[in-house]
């Protein structure tokens, strides 16, 4: 099925006439600069899995300062269907971590977002959403959820302010070679422009995914970008699909990943590793998890752990982190 699938793709590019840029997203081969912290979450882990007492003593240590916040998701482009699939709880995007979140007394919710609409549509919604309510907020993002949010920082300083961290979830701040592929030709952007009309989508969606958008626009807000990385308590996941102890494989790679894989970039299948990293921020890899599997609960997944407790090790890794470069620096 690998090899049939990928056969399916290798001839729908060469049908919509799509082909790798002059310079073979060299740009994504580079990781940028950030600081790994991807051995501190590992000592978190035990028998192919989170350890579940380990993960909830560290996180014990920093939930007061997440509890005096409110936790807002913010979700990625086109997630409104699986949202609303997510009330019969056969699939759960997102709403299984909010209401683990609830019942262990934190305000958590879901930003009320268009998931079809553009960047900086989004952006401006989500400052609105932050600012009205007023309050310390820690933001998890997820995928283009990322760059949305990522812009209402950049354009909306106004709401800078009520926000105490941030948790990026494969966010592709280069763009992807995928958005690529669907938006690059006439003939594709046809394709794509019905099938987005279908869902109640925009083109712009999916073309502020492309990576001479994305890269165009983190040079041209590199300064601010990097103020933001030091000023500002950040971490990104970026994730590697296929087999490992926290989720063996057992369906087949997308179609995608294998292209991009022959690209020379190592992705989660959507979005390649050093694309979901933001310049100066801390980061962590976690090998096994296709796109979306780290926000997606449903009946038939394979993997090994809870999201919730990945989010909580995440929120350990940072603060107590936190804690110890103050620490070191004060030595």
């Amino acid at each position: 099925m690998n090899a049939a699938g990928a056969s399916v793709w290798g001839k729908l590019l060469s049908w919509v006439d799509h082909a790798a840029p002059a310079d073979d997203y060299r740009r994504l081969r580079r990781m940028p600069h950030a600081r790994d912290e991807t051995a501190r979450l590992h000592e978190l882990l035990g028998a192919g899995k989170f350890d579940a007492a380990r993960t909830e003593a560290a996180f014990k240590r920093v939930a007061h300062r997440i509890r005096a916040s409110r936790i807002l998701f913010v979700p990625a482009v086109l997630s409104g269907i699986a949202l609303k699939a997510s009330r019969l709880r056969l699939v759960e995007y997102l709403t299984h971590q909010v209401r683990q979140l609830r019942d262990e007394g934190f305000d958590a919710d879901i930003a009320q977002i268009d998931t079809g609409a553009s960047v900086e549509h989004n952006g401006a919604r989500l400052a609105e959403i932050i600012v009205a309510h007023h309050r310390p907020t820690w933001v998890v993002t997820h995928s283009k959820g990322g760059l949305d949010f990522l812009h209402m920082l950049v354009g909306h300083p106004e709401a800078r302010r009520f926000i105490d961290g941030w948790i990026s979830f494969q966010a592709p701040f280069m763009g992807s070679p995928i958005a690529d592929a669907a938006s690059g030709s006439t003939r594709a952007r046809k394709i794509s422009g019905a099938a987005l009309k279908v869902l109640g989508a925009d083109m712009a969606a999916i073309e502020d995914l492309c990576t001479n958008r994305r890269t165009r626009y983190m040079d041209e807000h590199a300064a601010r970008i990097a103020r933001l990385a030091d000023e500002m308590t950040i971490i990104c996941v970026a994730t590697v699909s296929g087999s490992s102890r926290l989720k063996p494989s057992l369906g087949p790679d997308w179609p995608t990943g294998r292209w991009m894989d022959g690209l020379g970039l190592k992705n989660d299948g959507l979005v390649p590793v050093n694309s979901a990293v933001l310049p100066g921020a801390r980061h962590v890899m976690l090998e096994s998890l296709g796109h979306g599997e780290v926000a997606t609960r449903h009946i038939l997944s394979n993997r090994k752990f809870e999201q919730v407790d990945l989010l909580k090790a995440l929120f350990a890794v940072t603060l107590n982190g936190e804690a110890n470069l103050a620490r070191g620096a004060a030595a």
